[in-house]
C-alpha cells in the first residue's frame, strides 16, 4: 500500500478509531463523585444547622422557665435578646420547616410564646413606670425619655411599614383607628397618631381645589374641616390602661387624640362606641396565642366593623413564629368576612409581619 493510500485510509470517515487513551471517562467519574460529596456536605451542614437551631430554642425555653419572674433584668434580657436574634435570622424554607416541625420545638412552642408575651408586657409596664418616675416633667422631657426605650426605633419602622400597607389598600389615610391589645406602652398608637397628624396638617395647608363659578353661585364655598386623627386604645388589663392613660396625659400635645377603654376585645360593648366608626382596626400580635384563639377574637371584632373598613393583624413568618404565632386570614371561617389585601413579611430588625384585610359587605 502506498503512503498516499495509507493517508487516505486514515482520513476515511469509515475508519475505525482506536479507543481514546486519555482518562476523560475517569475524570467525569471523579467530578460526579466530588459532586456527590459536596451534596452530602451541604446536607450535613443543613442538618447541623437544624440541630443547632432546635437546641438554641429548646435550651433557651428551659432557661427561661428557671427564672423567678419575667420582669426586665440581666438574665432575661440576655436570654430573650439571643432568642430574638436567632429567630430573626433568614434561612431557607426547608431549614425553617425542619426546625419548626421538630418534636422538641413543637413541645415548647405554646409555652415559649406565652413567656415571650408575658415578658413583653412586663417590659412595657416597667418602661412606662420608669419614664414617669421622679419629679414632674415637661411633655418634651417625657417624650425624650420615651424615645430611650430600647425598641422605639423598631416601633417607628413597624408603624411606617404598616401605614404603607394600609395606604396600598385605601386611597386616603385613616382618621379614626382602634387598636386592640394596646398594652401599657402604646408606642404603635403614638407613632401612628403623629404620622396621621402630619398628614392632616399637610392636607389643610394644601391649596383648596378650584370650583367652577356656577358651583358656588357667586359665593365662596365653605371650608371643610376634617376631624383630627383619633386612636382608641383597647386592652383588657386595667393596669395596662392606667399606665398608658397616665403616659398619654404626660405627653401633652403628643398624646392628644389618644383615647382609652378597658375591655375584652370580644365584648359587644367593649370599645365604648361602635367599631363601625373606625376606618382601621388593629389587632396586636399578643392578642390570641394560636390560630383558633385569633379567629375566635377576629370574628366578633369584624361583626362590629363597617363594610369596607380595614383590619390590620400582626403575624409572623419563618423562625419568628417561635416568638409570635403566625396568622392565616384565608381560612374557611374568615374568608367570607374578610378580603385579604396585603401581606408584608419584613426581613430586617422588624419582627412582626403585617396583614391588611378589608371587611366584606
Amino acid at each position: 500500500m502506498s503512503l498516499l493510500a495509507s493517508r487516505l485510509r486514515l482520513a476515511s470517515p469509515t475508519a475505525k478509531m482506536d479507543p481514546c487513551p486519555c482518562a476523560s471517562h475517569d475524570s467525569i467519574a471523579i467530578v460526579e463523585k466530588k459532586a456527590d460529596v459536596l451534596r452530602a456536605q451541604v446536607t450535613d451542614s443543613r442538618a447541623e444547622k437544624v440541630r443547632w437551631l432546635v437546641q438554641s430554642v429548646v435550651e433557651t425555653h428551659a432557661q427561661l422557665l428557671q427564672l423567678p419572674h419575667f420582669r426586665p433584668g440581666k438574665a432575661i434580657n440576655h436570654l430573650l435578646g439571643n432568642l430574638v436574634a436567632v429567630c430573626s435570622e433568614i434561612h431557607d424554607r426547608d431549614t425553617v420547616d425542619k426546625v419548626i416541625s421538630h418534636p422538641s420545638v413543637q413541645a415548647v412552642l405554646p409555652s415559649l410564646r406565652q413567656i415571650c408575651a408575658q415578658a413583653e408586657s412586663c417590659l412595657e409596664l416597667h418602661w412606662a413606670e420608669q419614664i414617669l418616675a421622679g419629679a414632674p416633667q415637661s411633655p418634651d422631657e417625657v417624650l425624650a425619655r420615651l424615645k430611650t426605650f430600647p425598641y422605639y426605633e423598631n416601633y417607628e419602622d413597624l408603624t411606617r411599614l404598616e401605614l404603607c400597607a394600609i395606604l396600598s389598600a385605601t386611597k386616603t389615610p385613616p382618621r379614626r383607628v382602634a387598636f386592640i391589645g394596646s398594652g401599657p406602652l402604646p408606642l404603635t398608637s403614638l407613632c401612628l397618631l403623629q404620622s396621621l397628624k402630619r398628614d392632616a396638617l399637610l392636607a389643610r395647608l394644601a391649596p383648596a381645589p378650584s370650583h367652577p363659578p356656577h358651583a358656588t353661585n357667586g359665593s365662596a364655598a365653605p371650608e371643610g374641616h376634617e376631624a383630627d386623627p383619633l386612636i382608641l386604645n383597647v386592652d383588657y388589663d386595667p393596669s395596662a390602661i392606667a399606665a398608658s392613660v397616665t403616659l398619654s396625659l404626660a405627653l401633652g400635645e403628643a398624646g392628644r387624640g389618644m383615647e382609652f377603654v378597658c375591655a375584652e376585645a370580644t365584648s359587644p360593648t367593649g370599645a365604648a362606641r361602635d367599631l363601625a366608626e373606625f376606618d382601621v382596626v388593629y389587632m396586636a400580635a399578643l392578642v390570641g396565642m394560636s390560630q383558633a384563639d385569633k379567629e375566635g377574637i377576629i370574628l366578633p371584632v369584624v361583626d362590629r366593623m363597617r363594610p369596607g373598613a380595614l383590619l390590620v393583624v400582626r403575624s409572623s413568618w419563618g423562625l419568628r413564629t417561635c416568638l409570635y404565632p403566625e396568622v392565616d386570614l384565608a381560612t374557611e371561617g374568615l374568608l367570607p368576612r374578610l378580603e385579604c389585601c396585603v401581606v408584608v413579611h419584613p426581613y430586617g430588625q422588624v419582627v412582626n409581619s403585617v396583614i391588611v384585610a378589608r371587611v366584606r359587605g
